[in-house]
């Protein structure tokens, strides 16, 4: 017998989520303040010569620090560093260090590894909030309950082969170790090895904050894909913004003669910890995008040889390789386009397009790739971190990133010239990722549709709002908790609810569950999306999630659905992305990866099966 809600339950929940977004805001830099700090940093990493890009002055957005460094985002936390280093506060607005673009790298100064996840971390999160065109708030409310303004990052977080981001401490945590006594490539024989001086380990564990911070409910294995994604999303932004250095980008074009798939300097991911773990001869990264040589044909639709063709998706995958099948289909799709934006250029040089990889190139045609490689690598970086407000809130799934990967750009630029979006679903096609549900891999099928017929939600037109100056700041907890409460109302009404996948309170549960948390209203954020011609689309993204209980097998199970509800400024609904409640094939689905794949995330207790502690962190175990 199906049972119903009960009815003394509230309609809907606010998530204290909702008001955090107010308590985060980066710094207001007043008239006249500098825009940029000079910083310099290792690009990639300390075994990575300066003579081919490995350093680099950094422009980090300009606030006022104190000695930590610590700003309004960032809080550096010294301590903990491993003789025969020293690494007192850093004081950043120090005179002379403001003339000199901070400390000169070096691994043998303890304060520079300050320097470096500092800077870093600043220009990750810029990256982020220029895609947004909004601030991000963290998602800790630290141990004392509290929501934290600042991340604190810790550069001697641990003494071991790791890092990690802890939702509960709020803080990244940066481990060192002692390599090998035969290590690979220059790393020094039982050397001391600093994951903080790692420009890819430190913007991979900030991005897994910054996640979190857009989508906490990503932090809970419900499907391999989920976890998968997390390390995956986290190893692209740390690529792409390999491309945000010239010097790196020109020196792997001018190795591998414009092949820029070859470039390992820029394919690679934390080239000296794959290294200290490695022996000679066998010298690897940590990962890599690329999982087939030369990411080759790119425009081709045969389908490869047995033995030939990149790997593709399997959920048996372990995650981190489940999720480099994300990293090289969004690597292989960017490579596409920078091949045939390059064409012209090497026509113009007087070369055969047909001859990358062979023809010594000239410094005026490898300093004219690397920019348009530059530029591409920033659009699909956008478009990625972009796609996040198009995903479901829970449960995502590798297909589900596809459509919102191809939504999120074709919102902005509809004349896709050079094929973005082809490129990149030709590359998720070679791997096996398709959305379910869709019957066509055309852009106009693998998009999200709008809803059927028009929607309005009362009091979130732009005409409604209240902001602190930019669109992209809340005017304070208590507007953001009136738009909130504006949503929780239309969701709850008529049979929103139905067209969102969730239940309300009274309505009778579907067969099997036995218990439905009120929806709960995530957050509602404004977002500013600047197309590359300089169009400017203005959004509202809501997060609505809800917890179902649900009996498989004798044994109950957490079932997490809801929706993304994308609201243009007049308060039209545009998009309503969706895991529904009510879908007996996902929690059955679940149940299966609760026992089999995923069990490391979760314990039974009695029947039912609950989370571990600190799930994040043991992706990294």
């Amino acid at each position: 017998m199906t049972k119903k809600m009960s009815p003394a339950l509230p309609l809907f929940e606010i998530s204290s989520r909702v008001e955090r977004q107010a308590l985060t805001r980066p710094y207001q830099r007043p008239h006249g303040a500098p825009l940029l700090r000079p910083l310099r940093i290792y690009t990639l990493d300390p075994s990575v010569s300066y003579r081919v890009g490995g350093v680099a002055t950094v422009g980090v957005p300009y606030e006022d620090l104190e000695p930590g460094p610590i700003g309004s985002l960032f809080e550096i936390d010294p301590t903990g560093a491993p003789k025969p280093l020293d690494a007192p506060p850093l004081d950043l607005d120090d005179p002379y260090l403001l003339m000199s673009g901070g400390l000169t790298p070096s691994p043998a100064n303890g304060q520079f590894a300050l320097q470096m996840v500092y800077a870093v971390c600043s220009l990750t999160y810029t990256a982020f909030r220029r895609a947004l065109g909004r601030d991000i708030s963290w998602a800790s409310e630290g141990v004392d309950g509290k929501a934290r303004a600042r991340l604190i990052v810790r550069p001697f977080g641990m003494r071991q082969r790791n890092a990690g981001y802890t939702r509960e401490a709020g803080d990244l945590s940066f481990g060192y170790f002692r390599a090998g006594s035969k290590p690979a490539g220059f790393v020094v024989s039982k050397g001391l090895v600093l994951t903080a001086l790692s420009h890819d380990v430190v913007a991979h564990e900030t991005t897994h904050a910054l996640l979190d911070s857009l989508r906490s409910s990503f932090a809970v294995p419900t499907n391999p894909d989920v976890p998968a994604f997390h390390e995956g999303f986290s190893d692209l932004v740390a690529l792409f913004l390999h491309f945000s250095y010239p010097g790196v980008v020109e020196q792997a074009i001018r190795e591998s003669r414009g092949a820029i798939a070859r470039g390992s300097l820029l394919a690679d991911v934390a080239r000296e910890f794959g290294y200290a773990r490695s022996t000679p001869g066998r010298a690897a990264a940590l990962r890599s995008a690329i999982d087939v040589a030369g990411l080759v044909p790119f425009d081709s639709d045969a389908p490869p040889g047995d033995g030939e063709g990149p790997l593709c998706y399997d959920p048996k995958l372990e995650v981190h390789q489940l999720g480099s099948v994300l990293v090289s289909a969004v690597f292989e799709a960017f490579v596409t386009v920078v091949r045939r934006k390059g064409e012209r250029l090497f026509r113009i040089a007087g070369l055969d397009p047909r001859a990358v990889g062979q023809a010594q190139l000239g410094d005026e045609l490898v300093r004219a790739l690397a920019q348009e490689a530059c530029d591409v690598a920033g659009r699909f970086l956008d478009i990625c971190i972009r796609a996040i407000d198009y995903c479901p809130p829970v449960d995502l799934e590798m297909g589900e990133y596809l459509r919102a990967l191809g939504t999120a750009d074709s919102e902005l630029v509809p004349d896709d010239k050079w094929g973005y979006r082809e490129a990149l679903m030709r590359s998720f096609r070679r791997r096996r990722i398709f959305p379910d549900h869709v019957q066509f891999m055309t852009e106009d099928a693998v998009r999200w549709q709008a809803p059927a017929e028009e929607l309005h939600v009362p009091g979130l037109a732009f005409k409604d709002l209240h902001f602190d100056g930019d669109p992209g700041h809340p005017a304070g907890a208590a507007e953001l908790r009136r738009q909130a409460t504006a949503l929780g109302t239309f969701i709850t009404s008529g049979d929103h609810a139905h067209r969102c996948g969730v239940i309300v309170p009274g309505q009778r549960l579907p067969k099997g569950m036995t218990y439905a948390s009120p929806p709960l209203i995530e957050s509602i954020r404004c977002a500013r999306r600047t197309s590359p011609d300089g169009t400017v689309l203005f959004d509202l993204v809501a997060e609505v999630t809800q917890s179902c209980t649900v009996t498989r097998g004798g044994e109950l199970v957490e079932l997490l659905a809801g929706c993304t509800i994308v609201i243009d400024p007049h308060g039209q609904v545009r998009f309503i992305v969706s895991k529904r409640a009510d879908s007996h094939d996902r929690a059955t689905r679940q149940h299966a990866a609760i026992k089999g794949p995923l069990r490391r995330f979760w314990t039974r207790r009695g029947r039912k099966y609950l989370l571990r502690p600190d799930a994040l962190r043991r992706l990294h175990d």
